[in-house]
């Protein structure tokens, strides 16, 4: 796909210049609160997620880097009647909603403070792609749907230094993926825990 070669090329750029500043890996443990579309089909909060960001300096204030991850969502619905996925009569069962979804981002960001400071508050974006796959379960029927879409996430955070290179982590960011040919569009509001490393 033509979006996620661009993603790459732009980040690997980046990257490589040969720039005086340092390079940061942030991993996240990542909880997510259904919004919107998402809300809509599934919707008790996700405990169920990682991401790994690895970010360089351009500038003492300016990181740019490549984040990829992992979320997933799922309830369980009451026994009801549904229609088949066919439109050729009805179920009755239990249902199992799904959404997994995968995003490869190029992110930037600001920090509004010096590495010495105590708290390094910052704001930035994630831009890229998420590879969606959502699915529902009625008996021995299933459903899915599944492929690539746009997405965007502007986010917000601090570290909190706990030692010259690694400092605690944590920021929130509103997820949205776009709808596609494939999948409905999705929105979700990311609470995000962990460390930061420097080298």
């Amino acid at each position: 796909m033509k979006l996620v070669k661009y993603i790459f090329i732009f980040v690997l750029t980046i990257i490589s210049l040969e720039v005086s500043a340092q390079t940061k890996t942030n991993v996240y443990y990542g909880m997510a609160l259904p919004m919107g579309d998402t809300k809509d089909y599934i919707n008790p909060a996700s405990f169920r997620g990682a991401n790994i960001e690895f970010e360089k300096f351009v500038n003492p204030s300016v990181g740019v880097g490549l984040l990829v991850g992992w979320n997933t969502f799922y309830e369980a619905k009451d026994r009801a009647t549904q229609p088949l996925p066919s439109g050729n009569g009805e179920i009755t069962s239990n249902e199992y909603r799904y959404l997994n979804a995968i995003p490869i981002q190029a992110t930037g960001k600001y920090y509004f403070a010096d590495d010495d400071a105590v708290v390094r508050p910052f704001v930035g974006i994630a831009a890229g792609t998420y590879y969606m796959e959502q699915r529902r379960d009625n008996g021995l029927f299933s459903t899915s749907d599944k492929g690539w879409t746009w997405s965007v996430a502007p986010k917000a955070g601090l570290l909190v230094p706990v030692n010259y290179r690694t400092s605690l982590a944590i920021s929130v960011d509103y997820s949205t993926s776009f709808k596609s040919s494939d999948v409905p569009q999705q929105n979700w509001l990311g609470i995000n825990i962990g460390f930061s490393w420097d080298y």
